[in-house]
């Protein structure tokens, strides 16, 4: 008696008739009256999964691994059809062939007898290709459906975190959507970094929406994914590209979409040029977050070009990391005090040379405009932050039961409305800061300069220093820090003189 093992494919688009109960059934009638013995391990079932692709199919993996046993377990393959084997002529003959002469298994379809003769080859060979040219037509008239949605600016798969699908629409979750809102803002407004960003989401215990923990590159995805200002995004080719150049390229439809936006389109773009520009001169360096100290990973050393790390006893200055490993001949030990004052003078040095001096009185930072500007700044982004904590509590309390509905919208509209006018202030300022840096670079690092000498944490210097820095040079022999600049347009490099 021979054995043999089933082999069951459906796939979503197929019709009740390839159902497994329907596929099992005719296959075991078949094998009984055949007089072949079908042990229940060796029944494979792949759901729900095209026949395109044999590596994405386990059932249909795990019935090749087990064919390629010594001694082979079973010595027939039986399918409904062909096509529930594979609906590429490729994998089709690859697959075949490696089970007819490696493992002495044939593939039976109990529904298209083959005679063991010439013509056989022929007819095996049209059942194959018919079976690839519907797979492939109905690929392709699936992508134009669902392209064609995407032109009329509908949204046709799962919903992304911020929202939920009902019949075919998207409408905010409002714990959710205050989380992402707030991601904007602590990346924009606050100097937050996507990994610092996901790094305090995992601490308060927020998780995704398949209940992983938040990573650097989810992060990403969302400042950069278009649906967060009221637009679809559809790739007809079906491949996902986590850059957003990639997905700001022709491949992709872009349409304005029927859902309330969750964040404003002017604070999108302003995330996603920041993004770009990180992206542009920032590849593979560490997260300010991880930084012991605002200057590090931009201090390099005059003699070996190596970085500069924390050293000392209570880590309270840098050093050359291949120095401490014996590599480099020269110490380029310097305090972190004294780092601080070389680089802020080198600053200070270079905006009163150039700006200051044409600047009226009064303008000068700490004092006047520029300085009040900086400090309105940073008090209307704390606003804002006690704000989205009191949005969270809002949305706590109706979750929780304490507040009804009618009294959950109220305090969720008043909120909305002091965060509006909170927005509007902060892009009015920021508006204002890019007017005063229309003299070019020496105001840009004047306001870099204002937010060293600020109150603001480790963070948000080092994210400050590092939107205008590549590096800083430090030559122990002549004390002078030369400070080079990340734009090429920019030219040459600040300096300083020896440390005091």
């Amino acid at each position: 008696m021979q054995t043999a093992a089933l082999y069951i494919r459906v796939s979503t688009d197929d019709q009740t008739e390839y159902s497994p109960d329907a596929q099992r059934r005719a296959l075991l009638d078949y094998a009984e009256r055949s007089n072949i013995a079908v042990p229940e391990k060796y029944i494979y079932i792949d759901e729900g999964i095209s026949g395109r692709r044999a590596e994405k199919r386990p059932a249909f993996m795990a019935m090749i691994a087990a064919a390629r046993k010594k001694p082979k377990p079973f010595d027939l393959i039986l399918v409904h059809k062909f096509d529930r084997f594979a609906r590429n002529r490729e994998d089709s003959i690859v697959y075949k062939s490696l089970l007819r002469r490696e493992c002495g298994v044939t593939v039976v379809s109990i529904t298209e007898r083959i005679e063991d003769d010439r013509f056989s080859v022929i007819l095996e060979a049209m059942l194959e290709a018919m079976a690839e040219y519907y797979s492939l037509n109905l690929a392709d008239e699936v992508k134009k459906g669902m392209t064609e949605k995407a032109r009329r600016g509908e949204y046709q798969t799962c919903a992304p975190f911020g929202y939920r699908l009902e019949q075919g629409r998207l409408f905010q979750v409002p714990e959710q959507a205050a989380v992402v809102r707030q991601m904007y803002e602590d990346y924009l407004y606050r100097g937050k970094s996507p990994f610092g960003i996901a790094r305090e989401l995992n601490a308060l215990g927020l998780r995704t929406l398949r209940g992983n923990p938040w990573e650097n590159r989810t992060i990403k995805y969302i400042l950069q994914n278009p649906l967060y200002k009221g637009f679809v995004r559809w790739n007809p080719e079906g491949r996902q590209d986590l850059r957003a150049q990639k997905y700001l390229s022709g491949n992709f439809i872009i349409e304005r979409g029927n859902h309330e936006p969750i964040v404003p389109e002017t604070l999108w773009q302003a995330v996603n040029d920041r993004l770009s520009a990180a992206d542009r001169t920032r590849t593979g360096r560490k997260p300010p977050e991880l930084h012991a100290h605002w200057l590090s990973g931009l201090l390099r050393c005059s003699c070996c070009g190596g970085s500069l790390s924390s050293a000392g006893a209570k880590l309270s200055a840098f050093q050359c990391g291949n120095y401490s490993r014996g590599k480099c001949p020269v110490s380029h030990y310097i305090s972190y005090r004294r780092a601080e004052t070389a680089v802020c003078d080198a600053f200070r040095t270079f905006t009163s040379d150039s700006v200051y001096s044409r600047l009226p009185s009064g303008s000068a930072p700490g004092s006047g405009s520029c300085g009040e500007d900086s400090q309105k700044l940073m008090m209307l982004q704390e606003n804002l932050t006690k704000l989205t904590v009191k949005e969270k509590r809002a949305c706590d309390a109706y979750l929780a039961g304490v507040d009804t509905l009618t009294e959950y919208e109220e305090n969720r509209r008043k909120l909305s409305d002091e965060r509006r006018k909170l927005e509007t202030a902060i892009r009015e300022l920021l508006s204002a800061e890019k007017k005063d840096r229309s003299s070019g670079l020496p105001g840009h690092v004047r306001s870099i300069l204002d937010v060293i000498l600020s109150d603001a944490d480790n963070t948000v210097k080092g994210s400050a220093i590092r939107s205008i820095v590549d590096r800083i040079v430090f030559d122990k022999s002549s004390g002078r820090l030369d400070i080079f600049l990340l734009r090429p347009a920019d030219r040459g490099k600040l300096q300083s003189g020896p440390p005091n």
